[in-house]
């Protein structure tokens, strides 16, 4: 299709067109010569109609009609009966009728699909400007959202610094938090062009900013053993949300009494399975820790977002002390909208 619009719907400069147009009819008006008394009677415009067709499709409408004229004329003079004489029988007459509905009919159908390949033209770039202005506002959008964001991230971390009651100011944090990792997702996951995120990639961008946010980079320590695993931009987010939440968790529950600890994120494509992995070597899990009746709402929103995704987020003890949560689901191919 392109090919197409670049040879019928492309202008042409004037010494192609007219030159090109001057050829086509001196070759069509040879070959009719040529064949001039190897055919039978009533074939006198056998290589002028191929004449007009082919200078009206490749050089200009305007060209065609210029050359349907020349044809005509020619071969009324030297193949219409009476030949080498613009004088007309009747036979002659019907076959210069002939010639000009063939012609009219070329020409107006060349026409009409010029105009059509200029109209497609002219919609694939409206299409392309929309296209434009729309990814243009969708990035203002996610924009606007993850600033937003930000600021009431800030209010309550003001709110926070004004609260008297430990519980309550331990809450404000928390959602100051996770308003602060929402918003850092936001700006690297809402992109209208991805159709996969590399979670681990994602990860290793996200995860400083959670330990730097709690003041707690002089004390954690954040390790990887990625392997790559794309993961479907609509799972992308409940994926790092459960992620982000289990570091968190690790980050409030794992340094009791203990100077340092390390947290290893570890991905894996297992079949068709995504394996996500987050152990850290701290205290270990608690003697009444239910993972179905989890009593913090970040582990119960983990959950959530686990059958969100039609997967199984499990908690178990490391052999050399601290825990380690699995998050195994089945990711969504890319072609899925």
């Amino acid at each position: 299709m392109r090919l197409l619009r670049s040879l019928t719907a492309s202008p042409h400069g004037p010494a192609l067109e007219w030159g090109g147009s001057l050829a086509v009819f001196a070759v069509a008006l040879g070959l009719r010569a040529m064949l001039e008394g190897r055919l039978p009677p009533g074939y006198p415009f056998l290589t002028f109609f191929p004449a007009v067709f082919l200078t009206a499709f490749f050089l200009s409408t305007r060209a065609g009609i210029v050359m349907a004229c020349v044809c005509g004329l020619a071969s009324w003079f030297f193949f219409v009966m009476p030949e080498y004489s613009f004088a007309l029988d009747l036979h002659g007459g019907m076959a210069m009728g002939f010639y000009l509905f063939i012609v009219v009919s070329e020409l107006l159908v060349i026409a009409l699909m010029r105009l059509a390949l200029h109209k497609l033209e002219d919609e694939r770039a409206d299409w392309a400007r929309q296209a434009q202005q729309n990814t243009l506002m969708f990035h203002e959008l996610q924009h606007r959202v993850s600033n937003n964001l930000q600021v009431i991230g800030s209010i309550l971390r003001m709110e926070e610094r004004k609260a008297g009651d430990l519980a309550a100011k331990k809450a404000l944090n928390t959602a100051a938090a996770r308003l602060g990792v929402i918003a850092s997702l936001q700006r690297q996951l809402h992109d209208p062009r991805r159709q996969v995120t590399e979670i681990g990639a994602l990860m290793q961008n996200a995860l400083p900013e959670i330990v730097s946010a709690a003041n707690l980079s002089d004390r954690v320590q954040l390790d990887y053993d990625l392997m790559p695993l794309p993961v479907h931009a609509e799972q992308a987010t409940p994926v790092a949300l459960i992620v982000v939440e289990m570091v968190s968790n690790a980050l409030e529950h794992a340094l009791d009494g203990q100077e340092r600890v390390t947290i290893r994120l570890t991905t894996r494509q297992e079949g068709e399975q995504a394996r996500i992995e987050i152990a850290d070597d701290g205290i270990g899990l608690p003697e009444d820790f239910d993972p179905e009746n989890p009593k913090s709402l970040g582990l119960r929103l983990a959950r959530q977002f686990a059958g969100q995704l039609e997967g199984d987020l499990s908690f178990a003890p490391r052999p050399g002390g601290g825990t380690q949560v699995t998050l195994i689901f089945p990711p969504k191919p890319a072609e899925e909208g």
